[in-house]
This record gives C-alpha cells, sequence and structure tokens, in this order.
C-alpha cells in the first residue's frame, strides 16, 4: 500500500459505514450478538477511515515552561498563536491544523478555533486513570494493601467522580492526605468540573463548539495561571468543594460556550483545535503531503497542578503522532522527561520503536547555565577546541547532549543517529531575527519579557557562534558545530523545518500507513464477526454465486477495457506521426504530423509578399528596376512579420481542431472493445436486474455510472473540455515570443534589395530567385515549428486530462461498489433500508471491493487477472451514453 492509497480507503470506509448505518439492528427483538458485533464494526470503520485521513501529525512534549507554545508559534509564523508564559499555562492539548497558504499570501492567519469536550467514554477513562494514579500513590504512602486492593475494584463505569470521593473521605485523610495533595486536589476539580456539567446536561460531553479569540484562552490556560508563581489556579475553581450558580445559557454544537464555562469545565476539555494558513514565506508546506501538517502541543509534564491529567490528555492523543519533538529544558539541566515520556509512548500502546519517531530538542538555548567568562575563555584559548574538551567543561551540556542522543539511538545501534535528529532551538533568537517587535502586542512582549530576553539571546549567540566555528576545524565535532551555528542563524528554526521535511521522507510514509495498517486489519476483521453474526442469525439474503461469478468476470473485462483505453492514451496520443486527424478507413490517410506539414507550408507559400516579389523576377533574376518601382514588394525582414505572426496563430487555432478530430477517430478504434463487453455484461444484467437496480439505494446514480461504462462519448467530451478549459489563458504566441523565434534578423535589408551589403561576386546569386526559394522555406520550417509546439503542449494537455478522468471514473465505479449492488440486483436480493435482511451478503460483497475485505477475491491481481480497480486520483463528472445496459440493451443511441 502506498500513501496515495489512502485516499481510497478513506472512501472505502464511507460507503461500509453508509451501508452499516442504514441497517441497524434496532429493537427489542435484535440479535444481542449482531447488535454487538454491528457497534465494533462501526467504530472500526470510524478509527479506520480517521486514520486514513489524518495527515501527517507531529505532537512536541516535555516538561513545563520548555517553550513548546512559543516555539510553535514561531515555526508557523505566528508567535502569539498560543498563550505563553514561565509557569505551567497550557491546560489541554491543541492541535493545529497548519495548512499551506496561497502563494500570494505574505503573512501567515488563524481561521478557526473550536473546543472539543471528552466522550463519556473518555471520560471514563480520565476517572479510572485517577484511580490508578490514586492507588499508585496511596500504596506508595503506606496505606493497607488490602484497601487500596479494594479502591482499585471500585465500579467505574459512568463518568461520575462518586466512587473515587467517597472512598477519599473513609480512607485518605488527615495525615496520609498530605503526601497525596496533587491527584486529590486534581479529583476535586474534575468532581467540581462534572457537578458543574451536569447543570447543563450531558450533552456537554462529547460537544464541539466554535470559539472566538478571547475564549479560546479560558480553555487552553489553567486558570490563575496569570497569577503569582506557585498558587494552586484550582483553588479558584470552587468556593469549599461547592461550585458557583451558573447563569450560562446551555451550550450546543452551534453557539459558543462562555469563558466561565469553559473554566468551570476545563478538566472535561479534550482538546483545543486550530486552523492555521501559512505563508510559504514563512514555511512552505506545499510539498508535505496533502500540503498540510499536524501539530500537537501537549501540556507540559510535572506541574504541580496538573500533572495526572496531564498524562492523561497525552497518552489519549499519542497514538496518533507520527512523529515526536521532544524538548528539553536548556536552562534546568538534565531531568527524567526523557523517561516519562517512554513510559507514556507504551501506555498509549504504541508498537513501533519511539527512536524512530523523536527529534530532540535542547530548548531555550539561550538559558543554558553556563558562565559567560567561561564560553570567553574557549574563545580566547589558542589550544585547538575539540568536543571532547568543550564538553568536559560543560556538565550541564554534556548531560543535556547525551539525554537528546539517547532518544533518538536505538538500543540496537552501536553508534549514535545521524546529528540532524538533535537540535539546538530558541525561540527568543528566532523573534530576534525573523520579527518585528513593534507587531508584537505589549501583553505578549511583557510576559515574555522580550525587552531583557533577545538582547541576551542575540549576545550569547555572537558568541556560541564563534565557538562553533572554532569547532568547524574538528573532524571530531560530531555535527555540534553546526548546531550552534544553526542556534546563532535563527534559533534553529530553519534547521528545524528541514529536519522535519526530511523525516517525514524517511520515516513519515512508513509510520503513517504502519498505523493505517493496524486499523484496516482491525476493521477486516470486526467486518469478519459481524459477517459471521449476521450469517449464525439466519436473517440473511443468499446469492446465486453463479450470477456472482458471471458479473464480475464481465465487469472486470469491462474495467480492463477503460484500463486499456487510459494506458493507451499516454502513448498514442502523444505520436502525432500516428495519429489520424479523421475518421479514417482502411488504409490510412494522412497523419497529423503530415496534414500539419502541409498546411503550414500551404499557409506561407500563399503569402501575397511572395506573389510580389516573384511579379519582379526576370530570367530567374529579381528586376531591380521593377523593386524600386514597386514599393509593395519586401524589401526589409519587418516587411515579413506581419505574415509570419498570422500564419503561426492560424496554425495554432486550427491545432485544436485537427486534435480533436484525431482523439474521435482514435477512440473509434477502442469503440468495439466497449461495445463487445457492455454487450457481454447485458447478457446478465436482465430488464428485471436493472430495474432492481434503478429502485435500489442510490438506484439513480449508479445507473448512470454503469451508462458512463459503456460509453465513449464522455470522453471526446472531456477532451474537447481540456482544449476549451485548460488552455493558458495568456497567448502562446504574442508578438514577444514570435520575434524571437521569426527565422530573419530584425531590421536588416534582404539579399535581393539594392543596397544590401553583398560584394559584386555575390550580388547575382543575392538577388536570384533560389534566394527566394530559401527564404520561404525557412518561414514554412519556422511556422511548422511553432504549430508543432502548440500541438505538443495541447497533446500534452488532452492527454493528462483524459489520464486523470478516466483513473477517477474507474476508481468512481469501485467506490460506488457497482459490483455488489449489480451482484445483489441479478440475485434478486432487494435493500430494504434499516431492515437486516440480505446485509450480510451486502456487507460480504461491498468488503470484497474494498481495502477491508478479509477474503481473497478470485479477480485480485495477485491471481494473475487484470486489476478490477485501477489506481487513480479522486474525481466525478456527469455526461450522457452512446451504449447503456438496461431493457434495450444492445446497441448505440
Amino acid at each position: 500500500m502506498s500513501l496515495g492509497e489512502l485516499t481510497r480507503s478513506a472512501t472505502d470506509a464511507s460507503g461500509l459505514i453508509e451501508l452499516l448505518t442504514r441497517h441497524q439492528p434496532t429493537g427489542s427483538g435484535s440479535d444481542p450478538a449482531v447488535r454487538d458485533a454491528h457497534r465494533r464494526a462501526l467504530e472500526a470503520l470510524y478509527r479506520a477511515r480517521e486514520s486514513a485521513q489524518a495527515p501527517f501529525s507531529i505532537g512536541l512534549t516535555g516538561e513545563m515552561s520548555v517553550g513548546k507554545s512559543l516555539l510553535l508559534g514561531v515555526l508557523l509564523g505566528l508567535p502569539e498563536l498560543l498563550p505563553v508564559g514561565e509557569e505551567a499555562v497550557t491546560a489541554n492539548v491543541t492541535l493545529i491544523h497548519a495548512k499551506a497558504g496561497d502563494p500570494q499570501l505574505h503573512e501567515s492567519y488563524e481561521t478557526a478555533v473550536r473546543v472539543e469536550y471528552f466522550s463519556p467514554a473518555q471520560t471514563v477513562g480520565y476517572v479510572r486513570h485517577l484511580r490508578k494514579e490514586l492507588a499508585d500513590q496511596a500504596r506508595a504512602a503506606g496505606l493497607d494493601d488490602a484497601v487500596v486492593r479494594q479502591l482499585e475494584q471500585l465500579p467505574l463505569r459512568d463518568p461520575d467522580c462518586g466512587e473515587l470521593i467517597r472512598f477519599r473521605d473513609t480512607y485518605l485523610s488527615g495525615a496520609l492526605a498530605q503526601p497525596l495533595a496533587g491527584v486529590l486536589e486534581e479529583l476535586r476539580s474534575l468532581d467540581a468540573a462534572l457537578t458543574r456539567m451536569r447543570e447543563y446536561g450531558p450533552s456537554l460531553l462529547g460537544l464541539t463548539a466554535q470559539l472566538g479569540a478571547d475564549h479560546a484562552r479560558a480553555a487552553l490556560v489553567l486558570p490563575g495561571a496569570d497569577e503569582r508563581r506557585g498558587r494552586d489556579p484550582r483553588t479558584l475553581w470552587t468556593s469549599g468543594g461547592s461550585p458557583r450558580p451558573s447563569t450560562s445559557p446551555r451550550p450546543t454544537a452551534s453557539s459558543e460556550p462562555s469563558a466561565e464555562l469553559l473554566r468551570a469545565t476545563l478538566p472535561l476539555i479534550r482538546r483545543v483545535v486550530r486552523e492555521v494558513h501559512v505563508a510559504p514565506s514563512v514555511w512552505d508546506l506545499s510539498d508535505f503531503p496533502g500540503a498540510e501538517l499536524r501539530f500537537l502541543d501537549f501540556p507540559g509534564l510535572n506541574s504541580d497542578f496538573s500533572s495526572v491529567r496531564d498524562q492523561y490528555v497525552c497518552g489519549a492523543e499519542l497514538h496518533s503522532v507520527h512523529s515526536l519533538l521532544i524538548l528539553l529544558h536548556a536552562g534546568d539541566g538534565a531531568k527524567d522527561t526523557p523517561q516519562r515520556i517512554v513510559r507514556m509512548w507504551h501506555s498509549a500502546r504504541r508498537t513501533d520503536a519511539m527512536e524512530d519517531s523523536v527529534i530532540a530538542l535542547i530548548s531555550r538555548f539561550h538559558d543554558l547555565r553556563v558562565a559567560e567568562t567561561t564560553l570567553n575563555g574557549y574563545l580566547h584559548d589558542d589550544r585547538p577546541l575539540t568536543r571532547e574538551r568543550l564538553l568536559s567543561g560543560m556538565k550541564v551540556l554534556r548531560d543535556l547532549l547525551a539525554s537528546a542522543e539517547r532518544l533518538v539511538t536505538s538500543p540496537r545501534q552501536q553508534t549514535m543517529a545521524p546529528g540532524d535528529r538533535v537540535l539546538f532551538t530558541s525561540a527568543m533568537r528566532a523573534l530576534s531575527t525573523g520579527y518585528r517587535t513593534e507587531r508584537l502586542s505589549k501583553e505578549f512582549v511583557d510576559k515574555c519579557d522580550l525587552e531583557a530576553q533577545l538582547p541576551k539571546a542575540d549576545r550569547l549567540a555572537g558568541i556560541w557562534c564563534d565557538i562553533g566555528r572554532r569547532l568547524t576545524t574538528d573532524p571530531l565535532g560530531g555535527g555540534l558545530d553546526r548546531m550552534l551555528t544553526d542556534f546563532a542563524d535563527d534559533g534553529g528554526v530553519r534547521r528545524l523545518r528541514q529536519s522535519l521535511a526530511t523525516h517525514v521522507t524517511r520515516h513519515g510514509a512508513a509510520l503513517q500507513l504502519a498505523q493505517f495498517t493496524g486499523h484496516r486489519v482491525a476493521a477486516a476483521e470486526a467486518l469478519r464477526e459481524l459477517h459471521t453474526a449476521l450469517d449464525a442469525s439466519g436473517d440473511r439474503g443468499r446469492v446465486d454465486h453463479g450470477a456472482e461469478t458471471a458479473v464480475r468476470q464481465r465487469l472486470v473485462a469491462l474495467l480492463s477495457v477503460w484500463s486499456d483505453v487510459r494506458n493507451r492514451a499516454g502513448s498514442e496520443l502523444l505520436d502525432a506521426r500516428r495519429l489520424h486527424p479523421g475518421r479514417t478507413g482502411d488504409p490510412p490517410g494522412a497523419t497529423l504530423f503530415g496534414e500539419l506539414e502541409r498546411d503550414t507550408a500551404q499557409r506561407v507559400y500563399t503569402w501575397r509578399s511572395w506573389a510580389r516579389l516573384l511579379d519582379t523576377v526576370h530570367d530567374e533574376h529579381v528586376d531591380l528596376r521593377r523593386l524600386h518601382s514597386d514599393p509593395s514588394v519586401p524589401a526589409r525582414t519587418e516587411d515579413f512579420f506581419t505574415e509570419f505572426r498570422d500564419a503561426c496563430h492560424e496554425a495554432e487555432a486550427a491545432g485544436s481542431a485537427r486534435l480533436l478530430s484525431a482523439v474521435e477517430a482514435w477512440l473509434l478504434t477502442h469503440q468495439q472493445h466497449v461495445v463487445a463487453a457492455a454487450r457481454e455484461l447485458g447478457t446478465v444484467v436482465t430488464a428485471e436486474a436493472f430495474d432492481r437496480l434503478r429502485s435500489g439505494p442510490d438506484g439513480d446514480r449508479l445507473v448512470a455510472l454503469l451508462s458512463r461504462a459503456t460509453s465513449l462519448q464522455w470522453v471526446r467530451d472531456e477532451a474537447e473540455k481540456a482544449l476549451r478549459d485548460k488552455e493558458p489563458t495568456q497567448a502562446q504566441t504574442d508578438d514577444g515570443v514570435l520575434r524571437d523565434r521569426f527565422p530573419l534578423r530584425p531590421g536588416h535589408l534582404l539579399p535581393w534589395h539594392p543596397d544590401s551589403p553583398f560584394d559584386p561576386v555575390e550580388d547575382a546569386a543575392a538577388r536570384h530567385q533560389i534566394a527566394i526559394a530559401r527564404q520561404r522555406r525557412e518561414m514554412a520550417t519556422m511556422v511548422l515549428r511553432q504549430a508543432l509546439t502548440g500541438l505538443v503542449r495541447r497533446q500534452r494537455l488532452v492527454v493528462s486530462h483524459l489520464h486523470s478522468e478516466i483513473g477517477a471514473f474507474t476508481t468512481e465505479v469501485r467506490q460506488a461498489a457497482l459490483a455488489g449492488a449489480l451482484i445483489t440486483a441479478v440475485a434478486g436480493v432487494t435493500d430494504r433500508g434499516g431492515s437486516l435482511t440480505g446485509l450480510a451478503e451486502q456487507l460480504r460483497l461491498r468488503a470484497a471491493d474494498s481495502v477491508y475485505t478479509w477474503e481473497q477475491s478470485p479477480w485480485s491481481p495477485q491471481d494473475g487477472g487484470p486489476s478490477l480497480w485501477p489506481d487513480a486520483t479522486t474525481g466525478r463528472n456527469e455526461h450522457g451514453s452512446v451504449f447503456h445496459i438496461g431493457p434495450d440493451a444492445g446497441g448505440a443511441r
């Protein structure tokens, strides 16, 4: 499977979801096994579709105040995109859809913000996560094992903290509560949020709502994070554990929750989603798959206020990340953050090797705790500066580098991973070199203390740059020199963007496909289980497998003809020396090239200038007396340019009509194959089957699609559309271009002019009729060249368009599950929406034509037969047909 096939995978999942949604096992009499299998199949298909549609995603994680939010904003050209501060301010995951902006865009901009609450199941998961953390910490604090086991066995099936609150009040009071203060406070906060949520109704869980810029901060920032450092902000949420009454209206998907509600229910928010268009001048995202990247800014770890919840929301989103930027705080030195992230990685049930997905950043490098006197000492020392000597005097940098390199190095490797996956970054240095501070808000400037931080970053960048340059002479530098100079250049931002592009190329596709493969296999297995449950319930309409084989064989043959037409278009329509310009019989007439060659020669040879000039010829020489007496005879090169230009324009204008005629003649060579395949299919699709197909779900569209599959007229129409609508609006033969291709030198006299600068020996030959013939031949050759240039351009345009449209059409046939619909129609099975009758066979047929099949198709390419579903880009067009299947099948309209 390739990345290009993910589009098909998403569409296949949508078709199967639509089928199962239309047939629901409802009612008290339905089989419980069918209901459970139906639910699991739908959930698996939704996960598979989400995985197939997801753009490449990058997660940013690290300890609190490491600078993730600011660095991400700088990367996207919007430093103030996310809340920043010296404390733990980010309380939720922020998902950013970063899309390539218009080429004319000079500044990045945000288009939408929305909030997504936990679903009921995710909320229950959070409550259970709190229970586990509480049990682990209580055991470590000395609580009796029997009591801890009682805690671990508490029944938690609903989004409610009542059982945990009662356990807390019974067993975790007094001195025992002190070492558990953090997790107990988070339990109280969650309970308060759930209480407030009930005032608005359970619909708050699972809600997605649009937010304004003013309210986005309330969904992201811990209440009180802007207050004095060290104050627990959650004490502001409640007063004595009792929620404040609220008069806010109940939110809906179309309304915006109030800031007060967002703050009060913040523990229930899953993530905030932002959409950003990134200016190409900031970062050109057009080379990434889908021209988009998805960033997940995780809350910082080690927060005193929300560490348990932070681990839960990070782990809940970590499964969807393809690459991970792990930020280590240069100002705080090495910590156990990498080990905690590794544990989160495994708790998210990631089966891929984490080191393959990681880029390690030593962030806020300008804050590295190394005295400037120490740095200057290395600059003023005349001895060679090596990596070992530099790091031996900087333990903090040595430890940070060791931690970073371990993150990107597999335990199986004997040497460290490539240096482009360990970088030094500084958002402050990037702001100093790439942004005008006067464009930043005063609040942002004050919160980040830019007046002090920017000069500090610039001063240290100069020192580190000089050290990095000294290290370049050391063959054992190991990339440290480049890391330092990259930091000095722009805070390492440009190198980080390059590393992300390289990482997507090297590892991203494999990681993305590996994640989808797991979802695809799970969906196929869930569909198989549903089919088995439906079969066991006896509630199925059986299909005549002889009819199924007949339909599949004939549909394969028909689609093979289309595949052949598409493939041949790429070679036969590009060969003007074999392509015939009209509906010719046997033997064929002139080729497109030959006709164009004769046409251009005829156009040039009939110019009036030649007639006037030849009228002056006497005894095969130009008569100078007549040349003087007739001013209309061409004497300068410019006298020929107007006719040359007009001939080129006329040849270009005639090219589209000739090429369209040639395409029609070419299509006729394939018509008999399409007609033959359509008639074969018509032998099994009877009038009754055709009526059943039309009367079924989406019947009109399927019938129209089948009619197109037996028609060549729409292909001819697409060729005409390409020539009419897709030609460049700017003329390809404007005067400037044609003057460059004019075969004569502008501004010169022609050789037969009496004032032409020829010596006496050449005089007679220069004015001879042979010179006129030579000039005429050169003119014809250049006009032909111009005409052929236009023809080649049109041929490529038509071939590209037909290749895309035919491929898109065959993909649409597959996506519409036409094979399954034809088989059920031929077998006499009626699809009654809401009923499970016939669902087992419909499910099997629909899955067999998708990537979620659980059984090998007898018509798959692996068996040596033609592929029924050629890979192509998606698309759709509506056209009529010349041949069709139905009650009056078998002929041309």
